[in-house]
């Protein structure tokens, strides 16, 4: 069996209804460190560092695209123990991606492999790019800004800039964003997702969402900067099984910033899924 090229980490019993959980650009599994513990009381958690992230493959000619990662993320679910149908769910740029990973299987016949989505501040439709994504981009820029692992109060003052209350913002979630970037390979590897996050083709894949059957919950902060919060209520709508939260006084990070509200948010769409589920048997 090929190995994946993402990074996997399960925690709770695997008997468990499963979950997972992937991040977004520029982070990695340490985004849910404030959800995981809790939900793994009762569900497995299966936290996803996608491809040149975190603790995952950084090859040097890799198809970072959120299609391709997309595709990464279809092999992992496949691979999971149990005959129980997982809950997805992924934090802005991961958001495409599980949209992405659950059309994927549905296109392949297995509309049911998914129980349930949940988009956190997801980059789903097409907008500008926010400034970090756009200086990346650029050729030769890209490369000076990470020249060299940035140093923390760099990253401190770009979360700060994201989040509504900057005083969320601490050492742990610091040293979390910066400690991957240690490594030249993945810097590069961040380098080439951001530059493949637009398909080849040009492709404006957000226009299948409605094809999505998969009941959905799109979750978001009301002072999000990065990506509209008008956004979850238009994912919402395209899907059509979809419902919109947007948390007041939350930026981009509902579950690092506002993790007692936003996880009780998700256990809500968790207890409806519960309850719409038919009985087993």
């Amino acid at each position: 069996m090929t190995p994946s090229p993402l990074h996997v980490e399960t925690l709770g019993d695997s008997g468990n209804p499963p979950i997972v959980l992937v991040h977004g650009f520029g982070a990695s599994s340490h985004s849910w460190r404030k959800w995981a513990p809790d939900l793994a009381r009762d569900h497995q958690v299966v936290l996803v560092d996608l491809m040149g992230f975190g603790r995952a493959a950084t090859p040097a000619e890799g198809d970072y695209s959120p299609l391709a990662q997309a595709g990464h993320l279809v092999d992992v679910l496949r691979r999971l123990p149990g005959a129980a149908a997982p809950v997805l769910a992924g934090h802005s740029l991961g958001g495409a991606v599980i949209l992405l990973a659950a059309l994927q299987l549905q296109d392949e016949g297995d509309g049911d492999a998914v129980r349930g989505l949940v988009v956190v501040s997801g980059a789903v439709f097409p907008q500008p790019f926010p400034p970090y994504l756009s200086l990346a981009r650029r050729s030769g820029l890209g490369e000076i800004l990470l020249m060299a692992q940035p140093p923390a109060w760099a990253l401190r003052a770009g979360l700060r800039g994201i989040v509504h209350d900057p005083e969320t913002v601490d050492d742990e979630q610091v040293e979390g964003y910066r400690a991957p970037l240690a490594s030249a390979e993945r810097r590069r590897a961040i380098l080439q997702a951001a530059r493949q996050i637009l398909p080849a083709s040009g492709e404006d894949l957000s226009d299948r969402y409605r094809e999505v059957r998969a009941p959905l919950l799109a979750l978001w902060g009301a002072e999000d900067g990065v990506v509209s919060p008008a956004c979850a209520r238009r994912l919402a709508e395209t899907v059509e099984r979809g419902r919109w939260v947007v948390l007041p006084e939350v930026g981009h990070l509902p579950p690092e910033e506002a993790p007692e509200v936003s996880l009780a948010e998700l256990r809500r769409f968790l207890s409806e899924l519960d309850r719409t589920s038919p009985a087993p048997g």
